[in-house]
């Protein structure tokens, strides 16, 4: 399984993304950059997992919303 954090400030525009095998590695990263850019107005950060079956978010964060965990 290949855990992505994805930060995008506009909806469709430019990512910064990374990709780890670790789930804590790959929490941490997410956590990161909450802290680094949670406050921006914009900012959205997502953490996915990708495997034999289709990519599906496990966790997003957003100014408005704050972190939400999502179940399978």
């Amino acid at each position: 399984m290949v855990l992505e954090v994805v930060l995008r400030f506009t909806a469709g525009g430019p990512v910064v993304t990374g990709e780890w095998r670790s789930n804590e590695t790959a929490v941490r990263k997410f956590r990161s950059l909450v802290g680094l850019y949670g406050d921006h107005a914009t900012a959205t950060i997502t953490l996915t997992a990708s495997g034999p079956e289709r990519p599906r978010v496990l966790r997003t964060w957003t100014r408005e919303h704050g972190e939400t965990v999502l179940t399978a």
